[in-house]
């Protein structure tokens, strides 16, 4: 569809406006720029394509939170791990490895964003309240004392048990115990 659009606009468009662009040198026309010149090879189109798979992980991602009725704060975290783990995957996939760099660097991005959570109970108490996530997110998702053990044992002393986090984010919120969660 795109293609179809795209190509018959090239295809007309000299007629309908000239030129896209005239190139000048001390005031005299050297070369008028035609649109065709702007024509996709199939080379051009495959990489469109692969553009628009890889912008589509952000676009879903997007529309997670473009609610007006309902509350879509609960959806952060699982969106960008969603989006986290679509690039993930597309980094380690040859079809896209002339978008690698690009792609890390998205993935740099999001590890900022991501690690900015770390600060903000209120992401990890909307988790928590959640009918359907509680608690069972978290140990499943971010993992609790074995996966803090383990990765302490791998040489990572910065890592944390995210369920004793989660209960004590909860109980300096709220005052709930933790003991009940």
């Amino acid at each position: 569809m795109l293609r179809k659009a795209i190509s018959l606009f090239l295809l007309t468009a000299d007629q309908l406006f000239g030129p896209i662009t005239t190139l000048r040198h001390d005031g005299r026309i050297i070369k008028h720029i035609p649109w065709s010149a702007f024509n996709l090879s199939e080379y051009d189109w495959a990489r469109v394509l692969d553009a628009r798979e890889i912008l589509r992980n952000s676009n879903d991602v997007l529309h997670y939170f473009s609610s007006d009725k309902r509350p879509s704060l609960w959806r952060a975290l699982p969106a960008i791990e969603d989006l986290q783990t679509a690039w993930e995957d597309k980094l380690s996939d040859p079809t896209y490895s002339i978008y690698h760099p690009a792609i890390a660097d998205g993935l740099e991005k999001l590890k900022k964003y991501y690690s900015k959570f770390d600060e903000k109970p209120a992401f990890i108490l909307v988790v928590l309240v959640h009918p359907y996530y509680k608690l069972q997110y978290i140990k499943m998702v971010w993992g609790g004392p074995e996966e803090q053990r383990k990765e302490q044992e791998e040489g990572n002393l910065d890592v944390k048990d995210w369920q004793l986090e989660a209960r004590a984010v909860v109980h300096n919120a709220v005052g709930f115990p933790s003991s009940r969660l």
